[in-house]
């Protein structure tokens, strides 16, 4: 008779002690994936691809202001250079 009382309650013991960490771990979880949660992630992942981008953009700025200043000398030195030559030409008689 004690044998039977004694695993009923080890046994009981052991159902409930599963019932109440598997009902925390549930509600933990849970709790993790509120939408609350998930928006804030969502945000801040946000945040950060959109500094990302808007590093990327600056940087392209800067490097097609690079790019025109380098043209506009380039296109300014071929003009002076036209310009020699062409006096060149013209004290040759050509």
């Amino acid at each position: 008779m004690f044998k039977r009382i004694t695993w009923f309650t080890v046994g009981t013991a052991v159902g409930v002690t599963g019932t109440v960490v598997g009902y925390l771990r549930a509600r933990d979880l849970a709790r993790r994936h509120l939408p609350e949660n998930v928006t804030d992630a969502a945000v801040r992942a946000a945040e950060l691809a959109d500094s990302g981008v808007r590093v990327a953009i600056d940087r392209g700025i800067v490097l097609v202001g690079g790019v025109r200043a380098n043209a506009e000398t380039t296109k300014q030195t071929r003009k002076q250079a036209e310009s020699v030559l062409r006096q060149q030409l013209e004290r040759a008689g050509l």
